[in-house]
């Protein structure tokens, strides 16, 4: 992938690197070198530098003996994260329920039949991007624009783990959950919306943790 877009240099090369960590085409702990992702993107170092520091930023990127290296979470990363996860999300389909505008209804519809569909045809990858949607959804209809960005570097951070730490479909419930969670939003039930939500937010931890690679660190 090359610059193309007619944006600031740096903010292009930033989503390029970036999206190429969550989709796992850097490794965990594989070193960034900005000479050669400079050349890769055919731009010149600086913006590529400014890049690396927003990444760094974000935590998927760090400075490990001297180098930069992508980001290698450990067990105990997966758990916080996921317990800063739970009490975010609770807190967005809270506000989502007095929120939420027919238009982002009716796209949890449609993501609902996809995910379905995905499921029957064992499609995990697909699967997978329908679930972050689904949340994406949710997470936007709360109108709150702090909680929003919050959790889009918690989003990040669970999509490279899921992308690089699990190897298979590891939640069989997922799509018959995600249609409970949406009956308990339209219907207004605030106090049920919340704990269930929470306790599909621990159930994806559960699958995280169960199907974990071995190599990474304890």
């Amino acid at each position: 992938m090359r610059i193309v877009k007619p944006e600031s240099l740096h903010q292009q090369a930033y989503h390029i690197i970036k999206s190429e960590i969550l989709e796992g085409v850097y490794q965990p702990s594989e070193r960034i070198v900005e000479a050669k992702a400079a050349s890769k993107l055919g731009i010149s170092r600086g913006p590529v530098r400014e890049a690396i520091r927003m990444l760094i930023q974000d935590g998927l990127l760090v400075y490990n003996d001297g180098y930069v290296k992508v980001y290698t979470p450990t067990v105990q990363d997966v758990i916080d994260l996921f317990q800063c996860r739970e009490s975010l999300e609770a807190l967005a389909i809270s506000l989502a329920i007095h929120n939420i505008s027919e238009n982002e209804k009716e796209k949890l519809q449609e993501n609902l039949i996809a995910s379905y569909q995905a499921n029957e045809k064992k499609d995990i990858i697909e699967l997978g991007k329908l679930d972050q949607a689904f949340h994406d959804i949710i997470i936007y209809a709360s109108k709150n624009k702090q909680l929003t960005e919050l959790l889009e570097m918690i989003r990040a951070k669970i999509h490279y783990m899921r992308s690089n730490m699990v190897k298979e479909n590891f939640y069989p419930t997922l799509v018959e959950e995600h249609e409970r969670i949406i009956d308990l939003l339209f219907s207004g039930d605030e106090k049920g919306a919340q704990e269930y939500i929470r306790q599909h937010i621990r159930k994806g931890l559960d699958g995280v943790l169960m199907h974990i690679d071995k190599s990474v660190s304890k």
